[in-house]
């Protein structure tokens, strides 16, 4: 045996890999509050619609802000846009975790903490006040954010 055959057999000692490993847990870490980041963002704008909503004129005298939600008749499709970005962002969280991890249950850490956060915004707070509603913008956030990604996770072939 050569020395160069003695050096292919010998275990793979890498001395870089203690600041590797850091790097790659905290990309981990981030990703996963991503997740809350997103969610946050995706509640906050569930009232705001698809197509062209027509606000009324502020008045000089009034405090009241315009809603948000496009009333009906305005011309806008009453069709939520966050919940197309939490479908599509929990994808691409689950992707970009795939890629630092071969674990499943890892890589569902970012929809993990996405169904934790959710669920805390459907509990009243301290004053009562409730941050989503029981309506169906609620209910179709809730499936838009859980059902692509796990189906992203069931139909990805495997890879060895």
């Amino acid at each position: 045996m050569t020395a160069i055959d003695k050096r292919a057999d010998a275990p793979h000692t890498d001395d870089r890999r203690w600041i590797a490993e850091p790097i790659r847990l905290a990309l981990m870490a981030v990703l996963v509050l991503s997740g809350l980041f997103t969610l946050a963002f995706e509640v906050l704008y569930l009232p705001v619609y698809l197509g062209a909503s027509h606000l009324p004129a502020p008045k000089e005298t009034s405090l009241v802000a315009a809603p948000l939600a496009a009333a009906s008749g305005s011309g806008a499709i009453a069709f939520p846009v966050t919940v197309l970005l939490a479908a599509a962002l929990n994808v691409l969280l689950i992707a970009a975790m795939r890629t630092l991890t071969d674990s499943i249950r890892v890589a569902l850490l970012p929809v993990i903490v996405w169904t934790f956060g959710f669920l805390a915004c459907t509990v009243a707070g301290p004053g009562g006040d409730l941050v989503l509603l029981s309506d169906w913008p609620t209910l179709l956030l809730l499936l838009c954010g859980l059902v692509p990604p796990l189906a992203y996770l069931y139909l990805r072939p495997v890879q060895h």
